[in-house]
């Protein structure tokens, strides 16, 4: 009898092993994707070095930016995002909204167009300005994870004319999305 439970035993921890690392080979290729980035080099790091701001390989915030509120647990937070109760995380409906033909906009008109969260066009002196562009309809690197609102998702890359200036406020797959910009 003790065999047989040591032979379960032993073939749970072989599966348990090979799911790990199965999961971090699959991970570490996944995160070469291009959508990840690269390291800085040449020209641009040169210039990152030259900030005052860039130490040790890395930039510091001017004041000191805690990474979480005074009071709480990095173990706190997660147990509360995995097993709290958060009710309406989503919108119940969709904004109500009317999507504008953007590419015969008289140049002299000035408008603006929220695309949602953080995207918007605006046309304002004869310039056109993108801002935050995320028009895959996904705001995470994993697809599906962070899909686009209902009513956000009403613009496509083809509806834009061009673009005098694009702004990128942060790094966040929620602020500029790699599929829209290739």
């Amino acid at each position: 009898m003790k065999s047989s439970a040591f032979k379960i035993f032993k073939w749970i921890v072989v599966v348990i092993i090979s799911l790990i690392l199965i999961i971090t080979i699959v991970t570490y290729f996944y995160m070469k994707k291009p959508l990840f980035g690269k390291a800085a080099e040449g020209v641009r790091l040169e210039r990152m070095k030259k900030s005052p701001h860039f130490k040790d390989g890395i930039f510091h915030n001017l004041n000191h930016t805690p990474e979480l509120t005074e009071g709480y647990s990095m173990m706190g937070v997660i147990f509360d995002k995995l097993f709290g109760d958060h009710p309406r995380l989503s919108p119940i409906d969709s904004i109500p909204s009317q999507k504008v033909d953007l590419l015969h906009l008289p140049i002299d008109s000035n408008v603006l167009v929220w695309f949602g969260h953080s995207s918007f066009f605006i046309q304002l002196d004869g310039k056109r300005i993108l801002v935050d562009p995320v028009f895959s309809g996904n705001a995470s690197p994993i697809p599906g994870t962070v899909t686009a609102f209902k009513g956000t998702d009403r613009y496509k890359v083809e509806d834009l004319p061009d673009i005098d200036y694009l702004i990128i406020s942060h790094d966040h797959y929620d602020h500029v999305d790699y599929e829209t910009l290739i």
